[in-house]
Formats: C-alpha cells, structure tokens, sequence
C-alpha cells in the first residue's frame, strides 16, 4: 500500500491505496460525500497521483465554501463539481 497523511481542522488523518488499486494512466473521478477543508481529496489525488494515474475531475454532494475547500481544489487546477452548498453556519 502507499499513503498519504494530511491535516484536519482537528488533527491530521491518513488515507492508503492498494498499489495495484490504478495503473499507470488511469483517469479517475475523485468522489466525496463533502468537502470541508479539502484535504482528504487532495490527499486521494496524491495517492493516485504517485501511482501513475490522472485525476480528471472532483465531485462531492456537499460543499462547505467557508472553508475554503473548494476553491483550494480548485486553484490546484481540479475541475470540481458539487450538488449543495451550505453557506453560513
């Protein structure tokens, strides 16, 4: 497996992948249930990333913008696309 450890807005987490999980070339849909901070899907984008395939575009049914996430995601040149936004608190 390979790794990829982030932060939190608590703490910091980590997520694996099997090695044999893509291959070299592979086009993946990176797809989250929300996106907070951004982190865990820019890390799943690394893991990916270091195992040779290419991460086309984001989806996530919820999006924080307050946090920041999203446009993180974005400016990293992801195409993101989310179904609701929760602004405010």
């Amino acid at each position: 497996t390979v790794e990829e450890t982030y932060e939190l807005e608590y703490g910091s987490a980590t997520v694996e992948l099997h090695t044999d999980a893509v291959k070299p070339g592979d086009r993946v849909v990176l797809i989250d249930d929300l996106i907070a901070t951004g982190g865990t899907m820019m890390a799943g984008r690394r893991l990916l990333e270091k195992l040779g395939a290419e991460v086309t575009e984001g989806a996530a049914i919820v999006d924080l913008p307050e946090l920041g996430g999203s446009q993180k995601l974005r400016d990293s040149g992801l195409p993101l696309f989310t179904l609701i936004d929760f602004e405010g608190h």
